[in-house]
């Protein structure tokens, strides 16, 4: 076992002794030390994989997510999908990933909603829908790679809000919340369409109007 996996294990493992204690106390140093010793863990190691204490736990939390919800779609023939289903299935797979730690999951997004961490919660944010766009056969390396994640971004820190706060059945109403929200983007999708269809037909109507201004 390399360094790089030695120091996977024990992050896996210390966020494994922590998570009861993280749903009552959040991420705290004292609940990482607690675990440490639970896991009998040399504590100068668990400094290393945590040196910024609390905060390192909570990336490492939703990384650690980030990675089983990949596992995951990587079983799904998502390939057979459209793209609004694959949207939706990445978001939905994600957030199942915390429901059995949904506050834990809480208290980490409270942490990241911080001002001091919001370089922290940006990179969380562009690995989480990165890696949604990735496992959902997202191959695009043009001016598209960046709108579809800041769009896919915008769908997901939504939906992922306003899951924290729901109580319904089976969580129902944060899927319907999810498909009115992807709704609104193949909208928009469609309305750029018809917008290229008209340009391509009769011009730039901003070029045309423009041109009107000078006569």
């Amino acid at each position: 076992m390399d360094h790089h996996e030695m120091s996977e294990t024990i992050k896996a493992d210390i966020l494994q002794a922590a998570l009861q204690d993280l749903a009552f106390d959040g991420f705290t140093d004292a609940v990482i030390d607690k675990a440490v010793q639970s896991a009998a863990i040399d504590p100068a190691e668990a400094a290393l994989a945590f040196p910024r204490g609390g905060i390192d736990l909570a990336v490492y939390f939703v990384r650690h997510g980030v990675a089983e919800m990949e596992a995951k779609l990587a079983t799904l023939d998502i390939e057979s999908m459209k793209i609004r289903e694959r949207i939706n299935i990445a978001v939905q797979t994600r957030l199942k990933v915390d429901a059995d730690n949904k506050e834990v999951a809480r208290r980490a997004f409270n942490l990241l909603a911080l001002p001091g961490n919001a370089k922290e919660a940006s990179a969380c944010l562009a690995h989480t829908v990165d890696v949604m766009w990735r496992s959902t056969g997202d191959k695009s390396t043009d001016f598209n790679f960046y709108t579809k994640r800041a769009t896919l971004a915008a769908v997901y820190s939504a939906t992922r809000l306003f899951w924290l706060n729901d109580d319904s059945d089976d969580t129902k109403d944060s899927w319907a919340f999810l498909d009115r929200r992807i709704d609104n983007v193949m909208q928009i999708e469609k309305g750029k369409a018809k917008f290229r269809e008209f340009k391509e037909k009769l011009g730039d109507p901003l070029e045309t109007l423009a041109k009107f201004r000078y006569r």
